[in-house]
């Protein structure tokens, strides 16, 4: 029932994102104006506490759709709380590209709800892992929610970064060139 609660939170997430950026055409470069792109910072739950060791720690490396499910979750619901509650900074907890930044705040006060966005009330669906390593997630999923109409569809393009993973692209086909996000330089 978590799982359920926590999908349609993150349906409803990618639905608002999905219907609010502008759509990229095949000339526009990865990071344009109109391009789809969303960023998320996301704690994992699978790091093992207390570790001591120097080696490049690879425990966060999602393996599992229901890990992939979670992440999207956080995503989504961190997105939707932030424009919701007008807070800046929560939007920047789930998104570190700055251009979506900007979008998210652009939309405080206009994104229209029907109700307090929650995490139980997205819906993550069709979840498959298309890239999983130590360095950049891409997953395929449909997302939608309650308090919004609609869904998003697409690859979610997560990067890993200070123990969090932060999502800073969407792409609305699985043919798009989303791998090339994995190769971004991050701003810490």
């Amino acid at each position: 029932m978590r799982r359920v609660i926590a999908a349609l939170i993150v349906v409803g997430l990618a639905v608002g994102v999905f219907l609010l950026w502008p759509r990229s055409t095949a000339d526009d470069p990865p990071g344009a104006e109109a391009s789809t792109t969303i960023t998320t910072t996301l704690t994992t739950t699978t790091t093992a506490l207390g570790t001591t060791t120097s080696t490049n720690d690879d425990s966060h490396v999602v393996e599992t759709v229901e890990e992939a499910e979670e992440i999207l979750l956080e995503l989504w619901f961190g997105w939707f709380e932030g424009i919701y509650n007008q807070d800046e900074e929560r939007i920047r907890e789930v998104v570190a590209n700055p251009d979506l930044i900007s979008s998210a705040v652009s939309q405080f006060g206009v994104m229209e709800f029907d109700q307090q966005p929650t995490s139980d009330s997205i819906l993550i669906s069709e979840v498959e892992l298309l890239r999983s390593d130590s360095g950049c997630l891409g997953v395929w999923a449909v997302a939608s929610g309650e308090f919004r109409q609609g869904s998003i569809e697409g690859v979610h393009v997560f990067r890993w970064d200070s123990a969090t993973w932060l999502l800073i692209n969407t792409w609305p086909l699985r043919d798009d060139l989303w791998e090339a996000d994995c190769d971004v330089v991050l701003r810490s």
